[in-house]
């Protein structure tokens, strides 16, 4: 199962949480937060340090995902930019195609094993009546 944006990477899920703390905050717009504030805002699950969000958000910056102006002793100035807010809604459509496709993975493997015993059976029974 690949889930990605537009340039086709991956985010690791501490980094797309980040992304979406900044998306949220952002909305677009160039926005002051501390990286305490990122942290709290995390999933209890994904909890890091500051310099765990530094690094995400150095690695969205360097991606295109966001634009940093500044970065100063625990506070930055951010923006999202397309790539990065148009990152989640094309996850979830995968996400959402991955689990269509797995729930109906089934079905080929189901009906050509019932058709070929079907056939195989048959074919046996043909030659048993024609030499008998």
């Amino acid at each position: 199962m690949r889930l990605f944006g537009r340039s086709g990477a991956m985010l690791d899920k501490l980094t797309a949480a980040v992304l979406g703390t900044v998306n949220a905050a952002s909305g677009g717009a160039y926005k002051v937060m501390e990286t305490a504030e990122l942290i709290e805002s995390l999933p209890p699950k994904l909890k890091t340090d500051a310099a765990g969000v530094e690094n995400a958000l150095r690695y969205l910056s360097e991606r295109g995902y966001i634009d940093i102006r500044y970065f100063d002793r625990g506070t930055c100035c951010v923006c999202s930019l397309p790539k990065g807010r148009t990152y989640e809604e094309s996850a979830e459509a995968g996400r959402a195609r991955a689990e269509k496709r797995g729930k109906l993975r089934w079905l080929p493997a189901f009906l050509g094993g019932f058709f070929g015993a079907l056939a195989g059976g048959s074919l046996v029974s043909l030659l048993y009546l024609i030499l008998h």
